[in-house]
C-alpha cells in the first residue's frame, strides 16, 4: 500500500490536476467541480484547429464519458425521495451508445412514478414499442414540464449492474424472410457521417469484395442505414446482396430488419449494438485502437453475450480482418447453412495469483500495480474491463473523491488503450478561454 493507505501523511506523488499531449490532444483531468463521487472533469483539446469538449469521466462506467453540464445535478442512487420520483434520462449521444445503455433504463426506472426519456426522434417509436412505460419525450416538452430528477444514460452504469448480465434486452418484430434460402448475413461497413472517426471506422466499399465472392452460398443482406448502401449496389459484384437498408427509416426499421439475420456482420456502429441487445449473433470488426468499451484484447465482450470481436492489428489494417471474418465464416457454417455453436475463446483473466506466481507477494500500491500492468498484456486487459474491481481483488482500494488517484486510473487507461477514447466530435471553441480553462 502507499504511505497514504496506510494512514500517513504522505500521497503518492500524482498531481492533483493532469496535463498531458496524447497525439494532437491536450487533455486535462482533475477533481469534478460538482464535487460527484468517483468522478473527474475531463478537458480535451485539440491546438491545431481551436476546437474542445468538456466532458465527465466516471470511474464505475470507465468507457462512457459524458458530455459535461455545470448547471445540473444527476442523482447518484436508485432510491429516490418522494419529491424526485419524476426522472428525466438524458440520451444525448449516438444511437449506438444509447441502445447498449437502455439495458439499464427499466431497473432504474422502477424506482420512479414517472420515467421520460429524452432522445433523438429517430428512437422514439422503437422505446415505445419496449413497452416500459418509460415516455421518449423532445427537449421542447421537458423544458415546459421540468423534471424532480434527471441522469445522464451514459453513467446509468453507475446505478444498477446489468440485470440481464449480458444477455438481451430489446426487442422487435421480425421481418418475413425472402424465399430465398442460405444463411442470412447482414452487412454495414460504414459509420454515419454524423459519427465520430468515420473515415477510420468505415471499411473501404470495394474491400468486401473477396469477402462476399469467397461466401458464395450465403443470403447477404445490407443493413447499411443511408446512401452508401446505394453505393454498394453500383458495383457489379455485388448484385447478389439484397439492398435493404433503404427500408430504414427509423431505429424500429432498423431493429425488425436485424431480428430477421442469422449473423449481423458489422463495424464499430449502430448495428452492431442494436443486434447485440436483441441477441442476434453478430461479429463486430475494430479499429486499433477502438473505443474502450472493447476492452483490449479479448474476442468476446461482457456488454453483449451474443457478440464476437474481430481486431484490427494496426489502423486501417481491414484486408487482414476481412480475411479472419470469412475463414471464421468458412469453419462456422454447418452442413445445413446454418451457424455452428459460437466459438469461446476469450482468454484467461488474471487473477491475483498471477502477480504472486510472478514473484510479487508485497502489498502494491497504486503505482506498482499499474507498472506491472504495464508490462503485462493479460493484466492491462483485466485492469481495463473493470478497473476499480480489479484494483480491489490487487489490494488498493480507492475512495470516491481521492482525485490525485482516480486521476492515475483515468490516465492508465488512456496510455493502456494507447490513444484517447472516441467520443462525440469536437465543438468549435474559442481556443484563447478554452486554453485558459485547461492550463490554469
Amino acid at each position: 500500500m502507499s504511505k497514504q493507505e496506510d494512514g500517513m501523511d504522505m500521497p503518492e506523488p500524482f498531481p492533483l490536476h493532469f496535463h498531458w499531449l496524447v497525439g494532437d490532444l491536450h487533455i486535462c483531468a482533475g477533481p469534478a467541480a460538482s464535487g460527484q463521487p468517483w468522478c473527474l472533469n475531463v478537458d480535451v483539446w485539440c491546438p491545431a484547429t481551436g476546437e474542445g469538449e468538456r466532458m465527465l469521466w466516471d470511474a464505475n462506467s470507465p468507457w462512457g464519458l459524458v458530455r459535461r453540464d455545470p448547471g445540473s445535478s444527476t442523482i447518484m442512487s436508485v432510491d429516490p425521495a418522494p419529491r424526485e420520483r419524476d426522472l428525466l434520462i438524458v440520451a444525448e449521444q449516438g444511437i449506438g451508445d444509447i441502445v447498449q445503455q437502455l439495458r439499464y433504463v427499466r431497473p432504474v426506472a422502477a424506482h420512479f412514478c414517472r420515467t421520460r426519456i429524452q432522445c433523438s426522434p429517430e428512437l422514439h417509436r422503437f422505446m415505445r414499442r419496449q413497452d416500459w412505460q418509460v415516455e421518449p419525450v423532445h427537449p421542447e416538452q421537458v423544458l415546459a414540464d421540468p423534471p424532480k430528477a434527471k441522469v445522464s444514460l451514459m453513467r446509468m452504469g453507475a446505478l444498477c449492474a446489468d440485470p440481464e448480465n449480458g444477455g438481451a434486452y430489446l426487442t422487435a418484430r421480425r421481418r418475413p424472410a425472402a424465399s430465398r434460402r442460405g444463411l442470412r448475413v447482414g452487412l454495414n461497413w460504414s459509420a454515419s457521417r454524423r459519427g465520430v472517426a468515420k473515415d477510420i471506422k468505415s471499411i473501404p466499399l470495394l474491400l468486401l469484395e473477396p469477402l462476399l465472392a469467397a461466401h458464395p452460398d450465403i443470403h447477404w443482406i445490407s443493413v447499411q442505414w443511408g446512401d452508401d448502401e446505394r453505393l454498394l449496389m453500383q458495383q457489379p459484384w455485388a448484385a447478389s446482396v439484397q439492398a435493404s437498408g433503404q427500408d430504414v427509416h427509423d431505429v424500429a426499421d432498423l431493429a425488425d430488419l436485424i431480428a430477421g439475420l442469422d449473423l449481423l456482420i458489422t463495424i464499430d456502429s449502430a448495428p452492431a449494438h442494436l443486434a447485440g441487445a436483441l441477441g442476434i449473433p453478430v461479429w463486430t470488426l475494430l479499429t486499433q485502437p477502438c473505443s474502450w468499451r472493447w476492452g483490449l484484447g479479448s474476442a468476446q465482450t461482457d456488454l453483449y453475450r451474443c457478440m464476437r470481436l474481430f481486431r484490427q492489428t494496426a489502423l486501417h489494417a481491414w484486408p487482414e480482418v476481412l480475411e479472419l471474418v470469412s475463414s471464421a465464416l468458412a469453419s462456422t457454417k454447418t452442413a445445413t447453412g446454418s451457424l455452428s455453436e459460437p466459438i469461446d475463446d476469450t482468454p484467461e483473466r488474471k487473477s491475483p495469483q498471477h502477480l504472486s506466481a510472478a514473484g510479487t507477494t508485497d502489498p502494491l500500491s497504486l503505482t506498482g500495480l499499474l507498472e506491472i500492468c504495464a508490462r503485462d498484456a493479460g493484466l492491462r486487459a483485466a485492469f481495463v474491463e473493470q478497473p476499480l474491481v480489479f484494483l480491489a481483488e490487487h489490494g488498493v482500494c480507492l475512495r470516491s473523491r481521492d482525485y490525485r488517484r482516480l486521476n492515475q486510473v483515468f490516465k492508465a487507461m488512456v496510455d493502456f488503450h494507447g490513444g484517447f477514447s472516441w467520443c462525440w466530435p469536437l465543438n468549435s471553441l474559442q481556443s484563447s478561454s478554452f486554453n485558459t480553462a485547461v492550463s490554469s
